[in-house]
């Protein structure tokens, strides 16, 4: 009996093992995508992959398409080593301030970038938009175009930690239209924060 007991428990535990996971390369909108010290929801019914996974400090899925393909991006990184951020207008000079030093990447030509207070997420967030047209490494005539939306909010139960979530498409010229818009407030949205595990 008591050997039966314990076969009954290891095949729970396998059970529950199981639920607990879920599939790398078929990740869909119904199931919750756990990053470090947070998690969120997929915004598209087309099945994304993550690309890196349960290492270090963010994560990466992808979507690829015929004419396009998308990247999500969750990570977490430390925040200002005097504090955090008092409200989401100091977070975001100190984002700009940032962006006027930073160098862009050989081949690509920025066309619009945009960054605001988003307080819709939390109290100190911001969000930023980049457009541009990628033209390294080109085996098609003309660039690959390129969009990027983001936000970057402090973590609601860690301190001085600042969570990075943002969704990027890159596509043809022949590509039909997304309103890349749509998919991120969906994917901001699902945010939760978690602890590290």
């Amino acid at each position: 009996m008591k050997a039966l007991q314990r076969l009954s428990a290891a095949c729970l535990a396998v059970i529950l093992a199981s639920c607990a996971t879920f599939d790398k390369t078929n990740i869909t909108s119904d199931v919750r995508v756990p990053g470090p010290a947070l998690s969120f929801v997929v915004p598209t019914e087309t099945p994304w992959s993550a690309v890196d996974f349960g290492t270090g400090s963010q994560i990466r899925l992808s979507q690829l398409n015929f004419d396009d393909s998308y990247i999500i991006r969750a990570a977490v990184n430390r925040g200002p080593y005097t504090g955090m951020y008092k409200d989401s207008e100091q977070h975001l000079s100190e984002y700009q301030t940032y962006l006027s030093s930073r160098k862009t990447k050989e081949g690509f030509v920025e066309t619009k970038h945009f960054e605001r207070s988003a307080p819709e997420y939390g109290a100190a967030c911001i969000e930023y938009r980049e457009q541009g047209e990628d033209w390294a490494g080109r085996n098609s005539e003309g660039p690959a175009y390129v969009e990027k939306v983001g936000i970057i909010c402090p973590h609601e139960g860690l301190s001085n930690i600042l969570v990075n979530l943002e969704i990027s498409r890159r596509y043809e010229a022949y590509a039909k239209p997304v309103d890349l818009n749509v998919l991120s407030k969906r994917l901001f949205n699902s945010l939760e924060f978690d602890s590290y595990n």
